[in-house]
């Protein structure tokens, strides 16, 4: 989806990481949930584990808070008081426990970071989580041992979007111009938002976790919207050193 005026020259790309890179809701997501769910069981939770499992990811859809999601879901299942409180502990540590171990780009991501890079095109990373973990899915994903990437930014988790923001601004130190900075994510709360405030060209790339999720706000909405990486390609821009 083509903007009217669009940018002509990109010298700058930053993207975002978990489903945006790679598909972390097939990769770690629906695994991590799992996880949670058995650890619940194993500690005296009496729910089937398809239940629970439902349970836990319609909860998820509707709150988008996984720091507090096991209080909700005991909640629901009239487990509360210091019994709730303490089966929530476990369920959370499941699930921000699961081991990283082995992970895949998305097929179309070295291609597009390798043909960025050949255009003279800087290339940045700025993800959002538990820095152990973030760091623990980049080394997974060998993203730090890539050439093209100049720099990978790391945001605090309970930040949310102003984390993202901050990191976006240290990518000024590069390119001055905001309006030459292409910013590629899933979020529209986060990257997107972010990108907007700062006067960045933003991409949304639909899919995975928060695919369905809609911009509140007009900040929210991504200047173009793209289903696989490679298209950044054919929005009418012009890739290379200012």
């Amino acid at each position: 989806m083509a903007s009217k005026r669009a940018h002509k020259i990109i010298t700058t790309v930053v993207f975002d990481l978990d489903d945006t890179l790679f598909d972390t809701y097939r990769q770690r997501v629906l695994r991590a949930h799992a996880r949670a769910c058995r650890a619940l069981r194993a500690a005296g939770v009496r729910v089937p584990f398809g239940q629970l499992l439902r349970e836990r990811l319609r909860i998820f859809r509707e709150t988008r808070d996984l720091e507090r999601l096991d209080r909700h879901l005991l909640a629901h299942l009239g487990m509360r008081g210091r019994r709730g409180a303490r089966l929530a502990r476990i369920g959370r540590d499941a699930y921000f426990s699961l081991p990283v171990g082995r992970l895949k780009l998305f097929p179309e991501a070295r291609p597009t970071l390798r043909r960025l890079h050949q255009c003279g095109v800087r290339i940045f990373i700025v993800t959002a989580g538990r820095r152990a973990i973030q760091r623990a899915k980049v080394r997974a994903l060998g993203l730090d041992r890539l050439p093209s990437i100049e720099c990978i930014f790391f945001a605090n988790i309970p930040t949310g979007q102003s984390g993202k923001e901050r990191e976006l601004r240290r990518v000024l130190r590069w390119e001055r111009e905001p309006g030459r900075i292409l910013v590629v994510g899933d979020r529209p709360n986060r990257e997107i938002q972010a990108a907007n405030r700062l006067g960045m060209v933003s991409v949304r790339r639909v899919g995975g976790e928060f695919a369905d999720a809609r911009p509140s706000s007009r900040r929210e909405r991504a200047r173009f919207t793209i289903r696989r990486l490679s298209e950044i390609f054919r929005l009418g821009l012009r890739f290379g050193p200012g």
